[in-house]
């Protein structure tokens, strides 16, 4: 006995696989051209230091440059001690934390992986990008971090660099 599909279910079908193969589709040729494109990230913090990042420390991700929590740390409003960076694997958050007046190291910031919130001592600010857990690492939406805490970023790229200018 042959089985009959509603024509609209059928449409409904098709509709949602030709989305699902573009957005693949997407995805792979969006990193690739990317990946292949950028011989290096240059990241310029407030306080006139420069870093280039070693391939391990950034992802591109829709249209963002993503970047370990270690190098989050030059555009936040407070010092981060050694080792003062927490990765809460049951929460999957990362946790950065301060040293407060009478010396105690405390957790004071918070992004968990797949939200675009972040929590200061707090405060509530929304990013327009995630915090991403890929391949075992965290990374963190640079851009969006630096402009809630105030600084202007600047974004060039040219002969496969990409500059990124983090300024008070």
């Amino acid at each position: 006995m042959e089985k009959t599909v509603n024509p609209k279910e059928g449409m409904k079908m098709w509709r949602k696989l030709l989305i699902a193969s573009c957005s693949a589709f997407l995805l792979i040729a969006g990193s690739s051209v990317h990946a292949e494109s950028v011989d290096s990230v240059i990241l310029g913090y407030p306080n006139g230091e420069e870093q280039t990042l070693r391939s391990e420390e950034y992802i591109f991700l829709k249209g963002s440059i993503m970047v370990s929590p270690y190098k989050v740390t030059g555009v936040l409003p407070f010092s981060v001690p050694g080792k003062g960076i927490w990765w809460l694997h049951d929460e999957q958050t990362v946790i950065f934390a301060f040293t407060d007046p009478d010396d105690f190291i405390k957790a004071r910031l918070s992004i968990k992986a797949g939200e675009k919130e972040l929590i200061d001592d707090g405060k509530s600010y929304t990013l327009r990008q995630e915090a991403v857990l890929q391949d075992g690492r965290v990374y963190l939406p640079i851009r969006e971090i630096a402009e809630a805490y105030g600084h202007d970023v600047q974004y060039t790229k040219s002969d496969g660099k990409i500059n990124i200018s983090i300024e008070q």
